[in-house]
């Protein structure tokens, strides 16, 4: 049976709105759905974005909420382990970034014996913006340019020989710059 483009799209977006008589498992659905567009398109598919509706299609997992990112990319970095705030860490940002495409940041620690230096943006798409391994003999500080999706935290985390620690400060975006 051949359908017009015109009818299989309303019948398509009738059953993806809850309206088919029969509940499919998703990845049936997507399997038909697919079959369908194939002989519509006579072997050309249409975007993906086509089956963005369906459950199952897209990305995978459900989106997490920022502060969720921001706390599975430090454990992540970190190995589950603790991070204290310490005033020995200094981040210097401006409190208004006029573009958030370039926002210069600096970091510095009066810690003893730092190896590595982090920094997160919370509200980022991916929170984890920049890593520093620095060898034993290097001073502590790095000086750099980041993207900043939107108003929010910058964290900074530095880990010493005793641990992990960090500190944050607010940064106003007035333009996006990761999107």
């Amino acid at each position: 049976m051949i359908q017009s483009r015109r009818s299989f799209i309303n019948s398509m977006l009738a059953f993806m709105l809850g309206f088919g008589k029969k509940q499919l498992p998703a990845s049936q659905l997507r399997k038909n759905c697919a079959n369908s567009i194939h002989r519509l398109n006579s072997g050309k598919l249409l975007p993906a974005i086509s089956l963005g509706g369906l459950p199952g299609a897209g990305r995978g997992k459900p989106q997490q909420e920022s502060g969720g990112k921001l706390a599975t990319a430090m454990d992540r970095e970190t190995g589950g382990q603790t991070v204290s705030y310490s005033g020995l860490v200094k981040l210097d940002a401006p409190d208004i970034a006029e573009d958030g495409s370039i926002v210069p940041i600096t970091i510095e620690s009066e810690l003893p014996g730092v190896e590595a230096i982090w920094v997160f943006v919370e509200k980022n798409p991916s929170p984890l913006a920049a890593r520093f391994d620095l060898e034993r003999n290097l001073d502590p500080f790095v000086s750099l340019r980041i993207k900043m999706n939107e108003s929010s935290k910058v964290i900074a985390m530095v880990k010493s020989g005793n641990g992990y620690f960090s500190t944050g400060k607010n940064v106003k975006v007035v333009a996006g710059g990761c999107g």
